[in-house]
């Protein structure tokens, strides 16, 4: 009886723990024995879950900064080893959450906080019969909706199944949209929302209720719906839950980089060779973006802010040419001190200059003068900047011919002149 008693009371307290802070840099990828480089192309695709469940963005990975950084996958990796799924081997991934973090402020993508609205599920399939699926429920839907849930990192929660539920909500309630029944059912689990899911074969209609489960049928906020075809119904559905929510909660982080440095470009005479050096900065793989902070002269100065080591980076600029590297300087940023300072002393008329002279003389030789304090200037640290000349070709502007006049090229006319010359000498 002891054990019986303690079975209901987990079952009861069982869904307590379900998670709503979801773990967003771990993957596992099942890898392709035929490939020839399986590992390697495992950890892009690790990468690339990871990146598209933290942003909730599925077009991530094709941003320009991703895709550099995907190269480069090594560099964000913290855990790597093999397991096993299915009869399958894998290979487990954990990612450095600061740096996919710094990446996709980088590449100016959201980030989808890890604290997520958790969703119940009611899920009905029809076959012979209605059924509802519960949490160890056979079910090909139930499996392809929590496989996509975890690449989403959409938090589900499915019923348990115990005797509260079955005798809380019917199959009708669920397939007849009655909401009263169906939140009253769900206010025994500690969930943001309830979805509510109908089968019928490789058709799936769903109705969400974006709302606590007390207040269904209290409130008048209307729920979203939607409908989809085909084998992966179940993903499609997933999507577009994962996408809203990601819209909902989701920020843009403001552009920052865990490493950044400075680099200064001469020899720029010109705007072609300006925006050529340009695109070649921004297409390096060891870069992320660049800001542009000082342009003088034919100088301008940079900041980059970087995927790699700074060695890595000066070895791709020189590769990208034509750049010569320089001596590199230090600079320390000039501080203007905007608080005024109150003068030492107050103008003395110059008919109390005698008098003042007077009691100066006869102030004792030994009183010190007092220090007047004024403010200084905080110590700001000195800072290098690589320096580098651009060797580019200066631009010629080359005009187009046009038809119906004679384009006379200079080189060309003097040596047929000297050809005509030389004939007639010839000739005579």
């Amino acid at each position: 009886m002891r054990h019986l008693a303690l079975l209901v009371l987990g079952l009861v307290t069982l869904p307590a723990m379900a998670l709503t802070n979801v773990d967003l840099y771990r993957s596992e990828v099942v890898l392709d024995q035929e490939a020839k480089n399986a590992d390697a192309q495992a950890r892009i695709e690790g990468m690339k879950e990871v990146i598209v469940r933290a942003s909730g963005d599925r077009d991530a990975v094709a941003n320009e900064v991703v895709k550099k950084a995907l190269r480069q996958n090594s560099q964000y990796l913290t855990q790597i080893s093999y397991g096993q799924l299915d009869g399958e081997q894998t290979l487990r991934m954990g990612f450095s959450a600061p740096h996919i973090r710094s990446l996709l402020s980088q590449a100016q993508l959201p980030v989808w906080p890890a604290a997520r609205a958790n969703i119940l599920v009611w899920l009905v399939e029809e076959q012979t019969d209605r059924n509802i699926i519960w949490e160890h429920s056979p079910s090909a839907v139930l499996e392809q909706l929590k496989s996509q849930a975890d690449k989403r990192g959409l938090p589900l929660t499915v019923p348990v199944g115990d005797f509260d539920d079955i005798t809380g909500v019917a199959v009708s309630d669920l397939w007849g949209g009655f909401i009263q029944p169906v939140g009253a059912a769900s206010q025994r689990y500690p969930v943001d929302a309830v979805l509510v899911v109908k089968a019928q074969g490789n058709s799936l209609r769903w109705t969400l209720y974006d709302q606590k489960p007390a207040t269904i049928g209290v409130t008048r906020q209307a729920p979203l719906s939607g409908s989809n075809n085909g084998e992966d119904a179940a993903v499609k559905m997933v999507n577009q839950l994962s996408d809203y929510y990601a819209k909902k909660t989701a920020v843009v982080v403001a552009n920052e980089s865990s490493e950044a440095i400075k680099v200064r470009f001469t020899e720029l005479s010109d705007a072609v060779g300006f925006f050529t050096l340009e695109n070649k900065l921004k297409k390096l793989s060891s870069v992320a973006s660049i800001d542009i902070l000082k342009i003088q002269g034919n100088e301008v100065t940079f900041n980059v802010h970087l995927l790699s080591s700074p060695e890595e980076f000066k070895q791709e600029v020189l590769r990208a040419g034509p750049i010569k590297q320089l001596e590199s300087v230090v600079e320390t940023p000039l501080v203007v001190i905007t608080e005024p300072v109150e003068p030492a002393f107050e103008a003395t008329p110059e008919s109390a200059q005698g008098e003042v002279e007077s009691n100066a003389q006869s102030t004792d030789s030994t009183t010190s003068l007092e220090t007047v304090n004024t403010p200084t200037a905080p110590l700001v640290p000195a800072e290098q900047i690589l320096v580098y000349e651009w060797q580019g070709k200066p631009y010629v502007y080359v005009a187009p011919k046009i038809e119906g006049e004679i384009v006379i090229d200079s080189d060309s006319a003097e040596s047929d002149v000297e050809s005509v010359i030389q004939e007639e000498s010839s000739a005579e």
